[in-house]
């Protein structure tokens, strides 16, 4: 008799960097990198996630629509999962499930919120894509894995898959020197328009602190949307990532790539981490520039952490996210072991929390992200007001922009980011937003400033690719 096969099937893969397997799978169907692209020691700061994961060619994919159906799906094929001991010995937390985005707008499907903001873009609130191939390439060890799982099929068919399916993967990705197509900017002069005018930005921000001083809310967090016009975003899509993660690393990269659109994220803000019960959250509110020197960099730090305003304004969101929380949670699980510690990045100095928690026992990754979708960091304090308060000031919706990109494994642990720092792709055209929290002290002419500084390593990449792209006072059509 045979010896019983142990599924998932795994193989190492020869592959020294995380943007090889881009490279290899950018022309497959549904190809994801999730990228940890802040390298140790890097001069910006200390990379905060040790994984890097990729894949393409799912087996079902779930676009907007019935979020519940999607849900009891991958609930059904979790439940048939195989896991070996050999997948934990290599230590890489996903070795398949569900990879793909919530929008901001998913946000409607939990909350009941007006809809005054035009849905200029007409794309699903959601894509949920379930993988039976996952590779994943440790930082630490610059060892790459490949596992196969052999799903949506159980029992011998699902070893047969699991082996053909393997010998495909291995074959894309261990091709030879696959480089992506050199672009010919001569001749490109993108156009750049904004939902906002630097007085228009300047009057939202009034409005807000209108609401703040009648006692609706504390703070909200608004934005801007930049479009450049190009017939080439989709074309372009893996070659600008690429150039975000030299121009602006960080830790909770992202590339998604579907038939109308694609995605390219630079995050450095993670949303939910859960493995087995524990959760943890890691919210960014405060920002300063980068210095030009040394001294004016220490300087800029040096004030942000002295800054009353940025340290209540991060206070504040730490205490809508312990109330998230807390709709999940085991009582007196919740805890916030560090507060508005700095981290620096490419183009920022960030102010960070960490909050964590035990999620209860009948519980699971899906009724945590509903519990805290959207993000407090990125909506406000109280949040649901907020949110009402920023539809009505924002012209259009945010689509992507500050919801969620991650993956959910088999075993149910989760991680996904807040999607800022974020590039949607379509035909028509690249979009991109920045903004930031009011307050009530907040200064507007200083806030639209500061929304140029979070779009800066944006505008850098993408100013690398397609020409130099200027953002200040380009103001366009929003509907």
């Amino acid at each position: 008799m045979p010896p019983r096969v142990e599924l998932p099937l795994i193989h190492p893969l020869d592959m020294q960097r995380a943007l090889a397997p881009l490279r290899a799978l950018a022309d497959r169907p549904y190809p994801f990198l999730l990228q940890s692209a802040m390298p140790q020691g890097d001069a910006a700061g200390p990379r905060r996630s040790r994984w890097s994961f990729f894949g393409a060619e799912p087996f079902a994919i779930f676009r907007g629509g019935n979020h519940e159906e999607a849900i009891r799906s991958f609930r059904r094929f979790r439940d048939r999962a195989p896991f070996s001991d050999a997948v934990r010995g290599t230590g890489a937390p996903f070795v398949g499930g569900a990879v793909g985005y919530w929008s901001y707008d998913y946000g409607r499907r939990l909350e009941a919120l007006p809809s005054l903001a035009y849905d200029d873009l007409r794309l699903p609130d959601f894509i949920f894509a379930l993988y039976d191939v996952v590779g994943a390439y440790d930082h630490d060890t610059q060892q790459t894995w490949l596992f196969s799982s052999g799903l949506p099929f159980e029992g011998d068919d699902a070893v047969a898959r699991a082996r053909q399916r393997l010998d495909y993967f291995r074959a894309l990705l261990e091709r030879p020197g696959r480089t992506l197509p050199p672009l010919e900017r001569a001749g490109m002069v993108p156009n750049v328009t904004s939902t906002f005018s630097a007085d228009g930005y300047r009057r939202a921000v009034e409005a807000v602190q209108t609401h703040i001083r009648h006692g609706d809310i504390f703070q909200a967090n608004l934005t801007q949307r930049w479009r450049v016009d190009t017939r080439d975003g989709l074309a372009l899509s893996a070659v600008l990532y690429e150039s975000m993660t030299q121009h602006t690393p960080a830790p909770y990269a992202a590339y998604l790539r579907y038939d109308d659109h694609a995605i390219m994220s630079a995050s450095p803000e993670r949303f939910l981490e859960l493995r087995g019960e524990h959760i943890e959250t890691r919210p960014i509110k405060g920002t300063r520039p980068r210095g030009a020197t040394p001294e004016e960099d220490a300087a800029l730090a040096a004030e942000l952490l002295a800054s009353a305003k940025d340290r209540a304004e991060n206070v504040m969101i730490i205490d809508v996210l312990r109330n998230d929380l807390g709709r999940v949670c085991e009582v007196g699980s919740i805890h916030t072991p560090s507060v508005c510690e700095l981290e620096s990045f490419a183009q920022v100095h960030h102010l960070t929390s960490t909050v964590t928690g035990r999620l209860r026992q009948e519980l699971d990754a899906i009724d945590l992200l509903h519990a805290c979708f959207p993000g407090g960091s990125i909506t406000g304090a109280p949040k649901i007001r907020a949110m009402e308060i920023l539809d009505s000031l924002e012209p259009v919706r945010r689509h992507i922009y500050t919801g969620s990109i991650g993956w959910l494994g088999w075993d149910c642990d989760a991680d996904w980011q807040i999607a800022i720092r974020t590039v949607l792709a379509t035909p028509e055209g690249l979009l991109f937003h920045a903004g930031g929290g009011v307050t009530a002290d907040s200064d507007p002419s200083a806030e639209y400033e500061e929304s140029l500084v979070k779009a800066e390593g944006v505008r850098l990449a993408l100013s690398a690719v397609l020409g130099e792209l200027t953002l200040r006072d380009r103001m366009g059509s929003a509907r």
